[in-house]
């Protein structure tokens, strides 16, 4: 009886604490949302890290792609999720970005989420279909200046990385290209292959495959430095763009009240997954640097980012929604 007695309390003890006891977690598959169409770097990095987690926790981790409104969708199910640690999300750049671009977003990130790990950052490769007439960045550029709102680019969404980071582009190189959103990176790069749109700024892992398949035509990486994963490529800076620079970062976060204790056995098999020699492998060939950090680093992060991107949107004067 006096046994029977302990475990209720201690049963009761977990449930005060937000979340299922450590011993406990986890005992079911574990739901991630990537709040973006398959296809992207977001769904590529939820797959890969999904299948590491699965193996550091004994229990699947089933994805599940909800894009819409630059990753605002998705996120919003994060936010309304129970705080057990069955549902995580991957999310990215946008998470900052929509603090400040969408008032109707109907979630706070830094109330109504908890950060769990960084998972790494990447640079964006400035892709074009493979028989447009721009074979550089000064082409292009050129062409842009002759034909002010003329040619389009292809985004995963306003707000996005892919638009925010050709935005930036744009204004540095003092051109107007007509914007054209997608529900996600694949199907903007999908759009760009058919000849929908001219050209696309899209995180490395996006367009890696159709790099090397032929289908599209690489002109430069917006990173500080030239990518191991494409090293014949300029940075857009060394490419006729001084100055410019711009990295993605992703991140694995779940509802906020989560137990530190599930909070804690998720970064320590994030951790492990992202040091695994293959993960970290696969993650790197894509051009993705894999950047596990503790909770506590992952919320300074997000924090930084939230100023530090809305100063550019107003600096910008990008429309909020």
């Amino acid at each position: 009886m006096k046994r029977r007695s302990v475990c209720i309390a201690l049963a009761a003890a977990a449930c005060a604490a937000g979340g299922p006891a450590l011993g406990a977690y986890p005992e079911r598959p574990i739901r991630v949302i990537v709040p973006f169409s398959p296809g992207g770097t977001s769904d590529f990095v939820g797959r890969l890290v999904g299948q590491g987690l699965t193996e550091q926790l004994g229990q699947q981790l089933v994805v599940d792609n909800r894009g819409g409104a630059g990753s605002a969708l998705g996120t919003k199910l994060m936010a309304d999720a129970n705080p057990d640690g069955y549902t995580l999300i991957v999310n990215n750049i946008g998470l900052a970005v929509n603090e400040t671009l969408r008032s109707d977003r109907a979630y706070v990130a830094l109330r109504d989420l908890a950060p769990i790990s960084l998972v790494g950052f990447t640079p964006s490769v400035l892709v074009v279909n493979r028989d447009a007439p721009f074979k550089s960045v000064s082409e292009l550029v050129s062409a842009a200046k002759t034909q002010p709102g003329k040619l389009s680019f292809g985004t995963a969404g306003a707000g996005s990385s892919t638009h925010l980071s050709m935005a930036y582009f744009l204004s540095i190189a003092k051109v107007k290209m007509l914007h054209v959103p997608y529900k996600g990176g694949g199907p903007a790069v999908r759009a760009m292959i058919a000849g929908e749109v001219q050209a696309v700024m899209t995180p490395i892992p996006t367009a890696f495959g159709h790099i090397q398949g032929g289908r599209l035509r690489a002109l430069a990486v917006s990173g500080s430095k030239r990518s191991s994963a494409l090293p014949n490529l300029p940075t857009v800076s060394e490419a006729g763009v001084p100055g410019y620079e711009f990295a993605t970062w992703y991140g694995l976060l779940t509802r906020a009240g989560t137990s530190n204790a599930v909070i804690a056995r998720l970064n320590e098999a994030t951790r492990k997954a992202l040091n695994n020699p293959d993960l970290r492998k696969k993650l790197q060939t894509a051009g993705l640097d894999p950047e596990p950090t503790t909770p506590e680093g992952f919320g300074k992060l997000i924090r930084s980012e939230i100023a530090k991107w809305r100063k550019v949107i107003d600096d910008a004067g990008i429309t909020k929604r």
